[in-house]
């Protein structure tokens, strides 16, 4: 008997966070996450992530962890 087993992973596709997250690429930014707020250049953007350069140090945030994402004018 070969049964052959197949794992499908399903993400939501926050669309709205993802083409706003976008339009802020390689600027300077603050996310509120569901933990804490991070300031910092906005290095990257993926369908699931982006990703927040913070003094040199990447920080890697999940598109659903983000509450909400503005371009920091303090800096």
């Amino acid at each position: 008997m070969d049964e052959t087993v197949s794992v499908e992973y399903v993400s939501p596709f926050e669309g709205h966070v993802f083409q706003a997250a976008q339009s802020l690429m390689g600027t300077n930014i603050a996310v509120q996450t569901t933990k804490n707020i991070l300031q910092g250049k906005l290095t990257m953007v993926a369908p699931d992530h982006i990703v927040v350069s913070v003094g040199g140090v990447p920080f890697y945030v999940r598109i659903q962890a983000i509450v909400w994402i503005t371009p920091n004018i303090s800096e």
